[in-house]
């Protein structure tokens, strides 16, 4: 080979990289664990195997990361842009029954990617003569669920319209790109970052490690609350001045702790779009970390269960979520910068956070009433069903919650020990029971 076309192979082969972040990298895991959300979208009609294919093919136009690879640099993970792109994997499957979406979305979930070779992100066609199911599947160390929704977004409007016009990002920032400007010159800022960083080292270096702590068989559990009952309930919630997430949230907290005592969790997280405290980056731009605020078991220790208390509590919550995600922006801020300075220990850090057991909180994600475009050329979105996640060393426990038009959706998804099927399935029941009831008790008076 000579100079000269050594040169040109390597411009087309790699263009642009960037070191992943830590919180990147502890999803990302060495590629060793199935950590990925799968969002299934139901289709009305026939969408063309050619059109899905070049569909995916203008997603990878549009966004660096799904045209990059993960290679190792310096004993760390870098995502590598490709010239040309391994494409976007597209697997086609049968509908032979109703049920077989829900099938390949657990294989999907608990299936690696080879980040090394392909992108991190596949779709799966469940194919149907009138009726199919479309899985997208994304590695979580490139998106949160606003990503996952964004990239359902484009792919649809792709398949009705290849020649739609969608955009284009053309690099892949690192942490000190997105911040504020006032963050980045703020001295004080980056001066008590310090002596925190010091003293997390110190924490971690000091932790004793034992050996990884074992989980029980992966599982999701599917429910809805029908369409009267979702419309009924989301009048109500008007009236009552909350939002729908509000009195679900509050459901299904008195729905674990009515089935494993009041003690059994120990926090509930709910997980926030970080792109309000990082106005660089674009509402379209993919990025996997959503930090959370904490919900408080103290909220439903002492409920009474009077029908008329859950809007009144409701409103307390409303009140209390409101003000912790305004305070969120300067922990945010900092925990961008700082954690970058802890990469030398990760390795320490997640043998750690392996031998600590899990399952003793719930993750509440609501992704809201969606937007999405309904009809299309050739076909029709007819429902999007909450995703679901595999997260290491366990999903324990994350409710996933989706409002579309035709009904209120949940996926609840743990792992056997963790939370076994029988008391999920009473979770389950109780948070129909609860939400039914206020649903059709009607406007107050």
């Amino acid at each position: 080979m000579t100079g000269a076309v050594a040169v040109a192979t390597a411009a087309l082969g790699a263009t642009l990289k960037r070191p992943l972040s830590l919180f990147e990298r502890g999803m990302y895991l060495d590629g060793q664990v199935p950590v990925a959300i799968v969002i299934p979208a139901r289709i009305e009609g026939r969408i063309a195997e050619a059109r899905l294919r070049q569909a995916l093919a203008r997603l990878q136009q549009k966004h660096p990361v799904l045209r990059s690879v993960v290679v190792a640099i310096d004993g760390r993970p870098w995502f590598e842009e490709r010239h040309p792109a391994p494409p976007i994997p597209l697997r086609i499957v049968e509908r032979d029954d109703d049920r077989r979406w829900e099938r390949e979305s657990e294989r999907e979930r608990g299936q690696l990617f080879d980040a090394g070779c392909e992108p991190l992100i596949r779709a799966t066609l469940v194919r149907g003569a009138e009726l199919s199911e479309l899985l997208l599947t994304c590695h979580h160390c490139v998106c949160d669920g606003v990503s996952v929704l964004t990239l359902l977004r484009e792919l649809l409007l792709l398949c009705d319209d290849p020649e739609r016009d969608i955009g284009r990002h053309e690099a892949m920032p690192e942490v000190d790109a997105l911040l504020p400007e006032a963050v980045l010159g703020d001295g004080a800022i980056r001066r008590r970052l310090r002596w925190k960083t010091a003293l997390f080292k110190l924490w971690v270096r000091t932790r004793r490690i034992g050996p990884a702590v074992g989980y029980g068989t992966v599982y999701t559990l599917r429910w809805q609350l029908p369409t009267d009952d979702y419309r009924a309930l989301a009048l109500r919630c008007r009236q009552e001045r909350v939002t729908v997430f509000n009195i679900v949230g509050l459901a299904l907290m008195l729905s674990f702790r009515d089935t494993l005592g009041k003690g059994a969790i120990e926090q509930f997280s709910l997980p926030v779009d970080v792109r309000r405290f990082l106005p660089k980056l674009g509402a379209d731009a993919l990025f996997a970390m959503a930090p959370t605020i904490q919900l408080s078991p103290a909220i439903v220790k002492s409920f009474g269960g009077d029908e008329g208390e859950y809007w009144t509590v409701a409103r307390g919550m409303r009140k209390d979520i409101d003000a912790k995600i305004g305070e969120l922006g300067p922990q945010v801020h900092e925990n961008l910068l700082g954690m970058e300075r802890v990469h030398p220990l990760f390795d320490r850090l997640i043998a750690y956070s392996r031998s600590r057991r899990s399952g003793r909180g719930v993750t509440l994600s609501y992704l809201g009433k969606l937007d999405l475009a309904r009809e299309y050329g050739d076909f029709r979105l007819k429902a999007v069903l909450s995703p679901t996640a595999a997260l290491a060393p366990t999903p324990a426990n994350l409710v996933t919650i989706v409002g579309d038009e035709e009904a209120l959706d949940f996926a609840l998804t743990s792992d056997d020990q963790s939370l076994p099927r029988a008391q999920a399935d009473a979770i389950r029941d109780l948070t129909l029971q609860r939400l039914r009831m206020l649903a059709r008790q009607g406007s107050p008076s």
